[in-house]
């Protein structure tokens, strides 16, 4: 049966939240509930929604805990309305990640990567020496093989399952599995990284997950705040293979997965050298789907307005011809300390520019438009 734990990530995965860290969300949640309890979605539901009311502060706000309770509350809140009826139908997260993984092999070999004898482990410790490390899953090679005996699969730690989350990670994971067949010695990282993020999370995933959840998901995990740095280089990395699989798509990028982790080394240099296209790889199988999460994740997306909660509410009601006190009274803060935030955030923000007592230039509404319309929040708040 599923866990409240579940039912929180695959709300989070499902909805635009504010939050700039979602680890912390998370972590913060798991203080005024017990997130491990089986129930299902129902009751899952009311408690989430319970938890959102628990949060909220009482107005005016004064301090910066008090506009993170109120900020948190806002976020649960849109959490509790997600659907849930798949989640509980799915039984476990383990469950539903086994159901999912056949037909996110069967979308990736439809696409020219040979996955289909990657099976999928589910461990309560990883086997050493690989128990050392922080992940959540892994694909081990060849060479893991021959030197731990470790057999090929794809492994994932019981206790990191998310729902919606593990499928994207499957489909990332699974990609390691081909590379590492041709010359495992080489070492993974670099662009096979951002292939992976490409041609499995992001191509290979759509087979079970919507484009909005992946969306989510990547801007959670890669545009994250005060995350761990490996993050950003993922994305870094995710950026450069959209160059690659603009000029050659679907087809090129599979073609490179195949050739093995030397070969890809080499496209890394092309591409940080400007010459990605002098690559001799096919060229074809453009996905629209896969092509539209890219863009938004690689370019369209803004992660740079990320401010402590009490400038985050702030922000989000400073709109043009306001006066501060206009502002603070629609943001439920105290003058007193929202008439100071205000001008600090003006000099710093490039979001509005104050005109001594009122709001003279701002981008505020159009952000606030973009965000009621679409699946994206422009203003996120820091989570301590």
């Amino acid at each position: 049966m599923p866990t409240l734990s579940d039912y929180l990530y695959s709300g989070i995965y499902r909805r635009s939240c504010r939050f700039g860290n979602i680890e912390r969300f998370v972590e913060l949640v798991g203080t005024r509930a017990d997130l491990t309890r089986d129930c299902g979605a129902e009751a899952a539901r009311q408690q989430l929604r319970a938890l959102a009311e628990g949060f909220r502060a009482s107005t005016p706000i004064e301090d910066e805990q008090d506009a993170l309770g109120e900020l948190v509350a806002a976020d649960l809140a849109s959490v509790a309305e997600a659907g849930f009826d798949d989640i509980e139908a799915a039984g476990t997260t383990e469950q539903r990640l086994a159901a999912a993984g056949p037909a996110i092999q069967r979308k990736l070999v439809s696409a020219g990567v040979p996955v289909e004898d990657s099976p999928l482990r589910v461990l309560e410790e990883f086997p050493p020496p690989f128990n050392q490390f922080g992940w959540s899953a892994f694909a081990p090679d060849r060479e893991d093989e021959e030197n731990f005996g470790i057999e090929p699969g794809v492994y994932f730690l019981r206790d990191r399952l998310r729902p919606l989350y593990s499928e994207l990670l499957f489909a990332h994971e699974v990609i390691h599995t081909v590379t590492g067949k041709k010359d495992p010695e080489v070492f993974a990282m670099g662009l096979e990284e951002g292939i992976a993020e490409v041609v499995g999370s992001c191509f290979g995933s759509l087979a079970v997950l919507e484009p909005s959840v992946i969306k989510n998901a990547l801007v959670y995990g890669r545009h994250g705040v005060d995350r761990p740095k490996l993050w950003s280089v993922y994305l870094d990395h995710t950026r450069q293979v959209y160059l690659l699989y603009q000029e050659f798509g679907l087809a090129g990028l599979a073609a490179l997965i195949r050739e093995g982790r030397t070969a890809i080394h080499r496209a890394e240099e092309l591409v940080l050298r400007g010459r990605y296209k002098e690559l001799k790889l096919p060229r074809g199988n453009w996905d629209p789907d896969t092509g539209a999460i890219l863009e938004f994740v690689c370019c369209g997306y803004l992660p740079s307005h990320v401010f402590s909660p009490i400038e985050c509410l702030l922000a989000s009601h400073a709109e043009a011809g306001r006066s501060l006190s206009e502002v603070c009274e629609r943001a439920n803060v105290a003058p007193a300390v929202g008439r100071p935030a205000l001008e600090s955030l003006a000099a710093k923000s490039a979001l509005f520019v104050r005109d001594g007592d009122r709001i003279g230039y701002s981008n505020v509404a159009r952000y606030r438009a973009v965000e009621e319309s679409g699946p994206v929040k422009v203003m996120r708040y820091h989570l301590p």
